[in-house]
């Protein structure tokens, strides 16, 4: 009942035909999605991980995700808001976010990407999982 009530009130800031909400999508589709995106926002109250925070950065996106998901490194690497979770935050968020220019937003995004493949791809896993194994070995 959620959708309603946002819908509602999005009519009555007459804002409504700003907004698109998207029902279950498939992978092809979703991506052409993020790909079409200026920027993820993932209000979040609790998330192990949050897989699409990592696939919205892996499309070059900004992320905007409260910190009921681990991911105090958008702010670190500049390539996104961690915010305290709450309507206010995430209205702060949102202004500095939408105020930036498209280039800011592409030079964010491009970070993101960038964090992605150093720590989030098959290939990064592997990596520090042979460098688990050899820090076991040699500390043994």
């Amino acid at each position: 009942g959620h959708k309603r009530e946002v819908i509602s009130e999005l009519d009555r800031l007459g804002i409504r035909s700003a907004w698109e909400f998207v029902d279950m999508v498939g992978d092809s589709e979703k991506w052409e999605y993020y790909c079409s995106s200026d920027l993820l926002v993932h209000p979040s109250v609790s998330e192990n991980f949050g897989i699409t925070i990592a696939e919205g950065l892996a499309a070059g996106l900004p992320v905007i995700c409260t910190k009921g998901a681990p991911w105090q490194i958008l702010e670190e690497r500049h390539c996104g808001w961690w915010i305290d979770i709450g309507v206010d935050a995430l209205a702060s968020a949102l202004r500095e976010a939408t105020a930036l220019d498209g280039r800011s937003l592409r030079e964010m995004g491009a970070r993101g990407r960038g964090l992605v493949e150093e720590k989030y791809t098959w290939n990064a896993a592997a990596c520090a999982l042979v460098e688990g194994y050899l820090s076991i070995c040699q500390g043994g």
